[in-house]
């Protein structure tokens, strides 16, 4: 069985609700503090910071291990990318977790699989709109969901170019 996860885009937080529209987590983003994402999760009352640098996705906070995740990137078969103008997409990140070895994996047109144990457990839609859509199975907890949704969006943005 799966569950339906809705995410909401407020002014710098999105919101995950389950389907009975419960809150489950805020993912906030300080506009000053860079590549760093704050994930709330209050039935849990739990808090930790998610954060991208060099090809790497760490997670830190109180009373627990910081966890330090690699991105792995497109290339073709050369390892070269497929223009110079464009950097190369973020195509996959490993979390260990206490269910084990959680995996997201960002496709070409900009969805987002979550694998679980290398088996598909759910996957992210819309990415590119507001209002956007989760699904897990129950053998991944939902609080589960900030943690997945912060390295999809870091994973989502890692190839923007800023045009000064």
């Amino acid at each position: 069985m799966k569950m339906r996860l809705h995410i909401k885009y407020e002014i710098s937080k999105y919101k995950i609700y389950n389907e009975d529209d419960q809150l489950i987590c805020t993912v906030r983003k300080k506009l000053s503090a860079g590549n760093e994402l704050t994930v709330i999760c209050p039935d849990r009352d739990r808090e930790y910071t998610v954060t991208h640098s060099d090809g790497a996705i760490r997670i830190s906070g109180d009373g627990m291990e910081t966890l330090h995740c690699a991105v792995r990137y497109q290339s073709n078969a050369d390892g070269r990318q497929e223009a110079y103008w464009r950097p190369a997409m973020a195509e996959e990140t490993e979390i260990m977790t206490g269910c084990g070895r959680l995996s997201v994996r960002q496709t070409r047109n900009r969805t987002f699989e979550i694998l679980l144990n290398d088996r598909k457990t759910g996957e992210i839609r819309r990415m590119m709109s507001i209002h956007k859509e989760m699904c897990l199975e129950n053998d991944v907890p939902e609080w589960y969901a900030g943690l997945i949704f912060a390295a999809a969006f870091f994973m989502l943005h890692d190839d923007d170019m800023e045009i000064v």
